[in-house]
């Protein structure tokens, strides 16, 4: 890189860390009582900062002299930043969470930083400011990598991790969540796609992967994508997993849901409610359970 080069860079670089602090301190400054209820009207993005305890079977360290922290960015609802969120709570990574509300005068400019034009991005670690990386499968494979949640540097491993992604991911489709989440459903095994035989194929997946029971296994990110799913049902209707997949995907469920990181986001309020949308209602990208206050809205339970 020329000498013009660089300070091109440090100059794009310090740009967009003015644009996050400007943002920042706007959320600073927002009145506490202004509420959050999805995507919508507020008075200024969401700024939040996770600190948890790091786990030793994860690579968490970051290098001071060459990296800055992590730094999430997308809506004020789960959606497609929700699997990124879960990675580190179970990794016990450090990291800040930008929600924007989609007031766009108060958004920064993701927009125009964002590789695709959308959210979320991910930046630190190794990732500049300035050119953060997008699309949420990246993301989760950069994290994955990054945090040892790929396979542990084994390719077979790494790929097995893959197989379980992209079969939760088409296991989360809306049609297929209506049908776990049915009271009665017909379950028809010989259909390849269909829900039910899908989730008798991630079974013998799960066989050949760390147990979550066990507190110190390091998990991948294609079990993290399918606890995602499984939730996503649950939300819908409470004890279909059991009721409709079996005791299998339910005790895998309810494991995960016990690791610690996990179990101390989805008991904070940094784990945004189910939007209408998200369960199936109509009313979009508004929770399900009403509008949040600034004030309540935080990792510590």
């Amino acid at each position: 890189m020329t000498n013009t080069s660089k300070v091109e860079a440090n100059d794009a670089e310090l740009k967009a860390e003015a644009e996050i602090d400007a943002a920042t301190k706007a959320a600073a400054a927002a009145s506490q009582d202004d509420e959050v209820s999805g995507i919508g009207a507020s008075d200024a993005v969401l700024h939040l900062k996770s600190n948890p305890s790091p786990k030793a079977q994860y690579i968490t360290d970051i290098d001071e002299s060459s990296e800055k922290p992590l730094l999430l960015t997308y809506f004020t609802i789960q959606g497609l930043g929700e699997v990124p969120k879960l990675i580190l709570a179970e990794a016990g990574m450090p990291y800040d969470y930008i929600g924007v509300t989609g007031v766009e005068s108060l958004d920064m400019e993701w927009r125009s930083r964002s590789p695709n034009g959308l959210l979320p991005i991910l930046s630190g670690a190794g990732i500049p400011r300035s050119s953060p990386i997008s699309q949420s499968g990246a993301i989760i494979r950069f994290l994955a990598k990054r945090l040892g949640m790929d396979g542990s540097g084994d390719v077979v491993a790494s790929s097995r991790a893959d197989v379980l992604y992209e079969t939760a991911k088409d296991l989360g489709g809306s049609d297929q969540k209506k049908a776990i989440a049915c009271i009665n459903p017909e379950k028809h095994y010989s259909v390849a796609k269909g829900p039910f035989a899908t989730c008798k194929r991630i079974e013998k997946m799960l066989m050949d992967m760390a147990d979550p029971k066990d507190e110190g296994a390091a998990l991948n990110y294609g079990q993290i994508q399918l606890f995602h799913v499984l939730l996503q049902c649950e939300g819908r209707r409470k004890g279909c997993v059991k009721v409709n997949l079996g005791d299998a995907l339910d005790d895998f469920r309810i494991n995960m849901e016990n690791r610690v990181g996990l179990k101390e986001y989805l008991n904070s309020t940094a784990r945004f409610p189910f939007t209408k949308g998200e369960l199936g209602e109509r009313g979009g990208y508004v929770f399900s359970t009403g509008p949040l206050k600034r004030c309540d809205i935080k990792y510590a339970p």
